[in-house]
């Protein structure tokens, strides 16, 4: 089950297990591609689209490994990537990695609308009809992620970036409008509850 508020739905927080992230850590990572905010923090953050260079990363997101076409995984040791200009690797979603996150949260999902409130204390309101997706599967997900309707909406930070006590936030997060998310279903509708 999933709760969303606006028009864009987090589906997936892995983290990449590939390229220099993968490697070197977040705090490397960030250092390397985030820029700097004016209050001693550090930001990675930016719309990636498959295909796409990013103006504020200077990174591609790019799928290796799956025909968008035929919508199948012709290299099961593929990867979703962050490419430089010069095509190295800066973070990879392995396929495997991937898939496991994706079969485990989405194979039967219901997405229901909610508002929040904080006059004393965190309230949650919570609206019918929910949405219902049956019957995904991983080629569906790389399809859309081809497609461009599904994104890399990172928020990773490193705070106090100057000092020795620098801390770091990991927010890696794979997106979607929700108007698009019958693509990643075979059978996907309102349910009311």
């Amino acid at each position: 089950m999933k709760a969303y508020s606006g028009d864009r739905i987090t589906l997936m927080t892995p983290e990449p297990d590939g390229g220099m992230y993968g490697e070197r850590g977040v705090k490397v990572f960030v250092r390397e591609h985030g820029k700097p905010t004016g209050d001693d923090t550090l930001y990675f953050t930016g719309t990636h689209r498959a295909d796409c260079r990013n103006v504020r990363t200077g990174l591609t997101l790019a799928v290796r490994g799956f025909n968008p076409s035929q919508k199948v995984i012709e290299d099961v040791g593929g990867a979703v990537e962050l490419l430089d200009d010069a095509g190295h690797c800066a973070a990879a979603w392995s396929f495997a990695e991937l898939m496991i996150g994706w079969n485990k949260k989405h194979a039967q999902a219901a997405y229901v609308p909610y508002e929040s409130g904080k006059e004393l204390a965190p309230a949650y309101r919570y609206f019918s009809p929910a949405l219902l997706g049956e019957g995904t599967d991983f080629n569906r997900y790389l399809a859309a992620l081809c497609a461009g309707l599904v994104i890399f909406d990172p928020g990773s930070k490193v705070m106090n970036a100057s000092t020795e006590k620098s801390t770091v936030k990991a927010r890696s997060q794979f997106r979607m409008s929700v108007r698009h998310l019958a693509e990643l279903y075979q059978k996907f509708g309102p349910v009311e509850f």
